[in-house]
């Protein structure tokens, strides 16, 4: 066990997410109606920061004593992360929240980001599903009274679509993005800005993402599939310092779109996000992972800053989960494609055999969450759509190349 990584194998639902200040010994109390808790995943925290994750068995115990914490946490330093100081001030940070007619869901993100301290410039709301929707209804009547709250309709179907409607009208110096499915933890705007002050150069941002709960078989295995923490160490990317075989093409390695802010000036210098990637497309997915490449490729450094934490709502349900597992496939596999369009297919094709054995390897950034439980029949489900993807990419290419035409006729 490391303190990358949390021990493996012994997440079981439900399992209870709890975060521990590691400053404070006393006992955690993890109470739940029903059925107790299998397992626990608890995040040590210190002055607030995330800086490491562990898993734990419970088999029905309601109470974690304060020596087991700190067993379990017993190889993290006790000295704070270190944070370089600002070497600009703080940029001022839109906040692009995209929705498709969730109401509720969409009013808490607003809600836990307008609570950030300090505040963020605006948050731009962009429905992606205005016919009948009542989310501007329900953002008026909770939020009307504060005029950083702002509403945008994309009618273009897709997921970057919509954030690029929102970074079309933003006016932050940095702009951030998530999804109605989270809620922010109260300084994450705060340590987004602090991740483009640290440098000039930074042009992008990501930050720690993790499970709201993980109640259901569902909701674990997509945390053991995603992984969407990225580790608790600060890491800053530049193209001239490969971390991987796979480097710059290293999937989830940056971080991930929920939790991601660009320099407004560079997002638009590349373009935004691409329009043939991403939920709502054919090609489903791979639009965040393809924009860090970019950035990358372009010079500019991208950070990732476990401090800046949201929480998100896993998607429930065998049938649901599944088609995330696909559509994770081709997306991954439609950026590849892209990427190959856009001249790099040299780059690409050399880190293929890099790229088969990170899929295999079981001790791999990719598996290593998995435990012997995890169903191998989702393998083959994502690797299905990996090969599902490229033809994917294409029809979705030729598809938004129709809308740009219908758009500009007469």
């Amino acid at each position: 066990m490391t303190p990358e990584e949390p021990a493996q194998g012994v997440l079981r639902a439900p399992a209870a997410v709890r975060m521990v200040d590691l400053a404070i010994a006393e006992d955690l109390q993890l109470s739940r109606s029903g059925t107790p808790y299998a397992s626990a995943y608890l995040v040590g925290t210190r002055n607030g920061r995330p800086v490491a994750g562990r898993t734990l068995g419970l088999d029905g115990s309601v109470v974690v004593s304060a020596q087991t914490i700190a067993r379990l946490f017993a190889d993290v330093p006790d000295e704070d992360p270190a944070t370089p100081a600002p070497a600009v001030a703080l940029p001022g940070l839109s906040v692009v929240v995209t929705t498709c007619g969730q109401d509720e869901s969409v009013s808490e993100a607003v809600a836990s980001v307008l609570d950030c301290d300090p505040g963020p410039v605006e948050v731009i709301v962009v429905e992606n599903r205005p016919k009948g929707s009542t989310v501007v209804a329900t953002l008026q009547q909770r939020f009307g009274a504060d005029s950083r709250v702002r509403y945008v309709e994309e009618i273009r179907v897709g997921l970057s679509h919509a954030r690029n409607a929102g970074l079309a009208v933003a006016v932050g110096e940095a702009v951030a993005f998530t999804d109605d499915d989270v809620v922010v933890e109260p300084k994450w705007v705060e340590w987004l800005a602090r991740g483009f002050a640290s440098d000039p150069n930074v042009a992008c941002v990501t930050g720690l993402i993790l499970p709201t709960d993980l109640e259901t078989v569902s909701a674990v295995q997509i945390e053991q599939f995603a992984g969407f923490s990225k580790g608790w160490q600060r890491r800053v990317f530049h193209i001239t310092k490969p971390t991987s075989a796979l480097f710059p093409y290293a999937a989830g390695e940056f971080g991930s779109g929920a939790c991601t802010a660009l320099r407004r000036e560079v997002a638009n210098e590349l373009g935004g996000f691409a329009n043939d990637l991403g939920a709502g497309t054919r090609a489903r997915g791979g639009e965040d992972l393809d924009l860090y490449v970019r950035v990358l490729l372009a010079r500019h450094l991208l950070v990732y800053e476990p401090a800046a934490v949201i929480w998100h709502r896993h998607p429930d349900g065998p049938q649901h989960l599944q088609r995330e597992i696909f559509n994770y496939g081709v997306g991954l596999s439609a950026m590849m494609t892209k990427q190959m369009l856009d001249g790099h297919t040299r780059a690409i094709l050399g880190r293929v055999p890099a790229g088969l054995r990170f899929v295999r390897d079981p001790a791999s950034r990719k598996n290593v969450r998995k435990g012997p439980a995890y169903p191998k029949r989702f393998d083959w489900i994502e690797r299905a759509g990996m090969a599902a993807g490229p033809i994917a990419y294409l029809a979705s290419r030729r598809e938004q190349r129709r809308v740009v035409a219908s758009a500009n006729r007469p």
